[in-house]
């Protein structure tokens, strides 16, 4: 008798490993009617049987279940790829089929601004040992910040199609031809090499009346960059404008290089230099180095204009993409280093046929700029505007195609070319 069966008590007796109580059997702590040991392990068996089959149940739901989100995971990742290479091919399409205005994708993108300049004069404005006027502290911390939230990096500008450009600026300009020349070399050679252009700078000669301010503004709206403009006639000198006035000075102020560069989004704005033949020295300035043209000289080198400092930011910038365009009546009083700089373009008066195509580039510029809905002057009209010169043409047409929207029309005519002319328009404003 094993120790199990020895310690069986009054009333209680083992048969085949099973303990009676009472009348009961407990199996592993289960308790089962009375039955003769035959049918006690039958349905002990078919217990067991139906506890396997009910686990094997369990897990077979459990791995159907796990294989659903396997395959619904696999079905969710295919499908979100599938919609992220459509919605990447619908853009692409879109993309082929954009057109792209001049200057809106960048070829190249150049340093322009000096890094360790800005970073010194942050420095110095912050620590305040550089700078005793509190009003100038201030400034340059404003400029360092701007220049700091920004790439220090900026774009350049040129058309997408170099030929259809040139012959764009053939019609807005077809009396100077040789205008054209001098900037497709330049960008035919930039779209080779995927390089900067880089432009001589130009300097249009002749007299008044001829187009050539206007002609300076059509490059830089071929280029797709800003224009800037400084007038030698107005302001006579205009020494500190382009570089700054020097800090020193209580109203010194950064220049139109420096502005241009770090304000703008391009390295190669275009700026106008206008009648440089009318700049004079003024009682402010002594001596033949404060001659106002004379700060022109480095700034028309590539190699000291990459390393230009404004006088008053003292920072330097990259100035050597700037498109030059000066203007001038005539060369007399210009120095020789001067004109050594420049690429002289003579710009005659247009012939007849020359002048209905300014005529009408100025009218098709001011009715893109005002932003009507205006037809292209003819007749009479057109006649009419191809006696005068492009400055008068522009202010005529902006005046006479505002009398025609204002009146609902979408066509000039002599009564709104009359009502913008006033009383009339003086002889100077006439091509002949």
């Amino acid at each position: 008798m094993n120790r199990r069966e020895q310690s069986a008590g009054a009333g209680e007796s083992i048969t085949s490993g099973f303990t009676q109580i009472g009348g009961q059997y407990r199996v592993e702590g289960i308790f089962v009617p009375q039955l003769r040991e035959k049918e006690l392990a039958s349905y002990l068996d078919s217990l067991r049987q139906a506890a396997k089959a009910e686990a094997e149940a369990q897990q077979e739901l459990l791995d159907f279940e796990a294989q659903t989100r396997a395959e619904g995971s696999k079905i969710s990742v295919t499908a979100k790829l599938e919609q992220e290479l459509a919605t990447a091919a619908e853009f692409a399409a879109e993309v082929e089929q954009a057109e792209i205005a001049p200057g809106d994708e960048a070829f190249v993108r150049v340093a322009c601004v000096n890094h360790e300049d800005l970073l010194a004069q942050k420095k110095a404005a912050e620590s305040n040992t550089k700078f005793s006027d509190r009003d100038r502290t201030n400034a340059v911390k404003a400029v360092t910040k701007a220049l700091l939230a920004r790439p220090l990096t900026r774009r350049i500008g040129q058309p997408l199609d170099v030929e259809a450009a040139m012959q764009r600026l053939a019609q807005i300009a077809p009396h100077v031809s040789e205008l054209v020349e001098a900037l497709r070399i330049p960008l035919l050679v930039s779209a080779a090499t995927a390089e900067p252009p880089m432009f001589a700078p130009l300097l249009l000669v002749g007299p008044a009346g001829v187009g050539k301010s206007h002609i300076a503004l059509q490059i830089a709206q071929i280029l797709g960059v800003p224009a800037h403009s400084v007038s030698y006639a107005a302001s006579g000198a205009a020494g500190n404008v382009l570089s700054g006035a020097d800090k020193s000075w209580g109203n010194s102020s950064t220049g139109i290089v420096f502005n241009a560069l770090t304000e703008g989004e391009f390295a190669n704005p275009v700026i106008l230099l206008d009648e440089i033949d009318k700049a004079s020295v003024s009682g402010s300035m002594s001596g033949p180095d404060r001659h106002p043209l004379n700060e022109l000289l480095p700034l028309l080198e590539p190699v000291t204009a990459r390393e230009h400092r404004d006088r008053c930011a003292e920072i330097r910038v990259d100035a050597r993409h700037i498109v030059w365009v000066a203007t001038a009546n005539s060369l007399q009083g210009l120095s020789a280093p001067l004109l050594s700089r420049f690429r002289i373009v003579m710009v005659r008066k247009p012939d007849a046929r020359a002048a209905v195509t300014i005529a009408l580039s100025v009218a098709a510029a001011v009715v893109d700029q005002m932003g009507v809905a205006m037809k292209a002057p003819s007749g009479e009209v057109l006649q009419m505007l191809a006696t005068l010169t492009p400055r008068t043409v522009r202010r005529v047409w902006t005046g006479a195609a505002g009398w025609a929207a204002a009146a609902g029309r979408d066509r000039v005519t002599m009564i709104d070319i009359e009502q913008s002319l006033g009383l009339g328009v003086v002889p100077e404003a006439r091509l002949h």
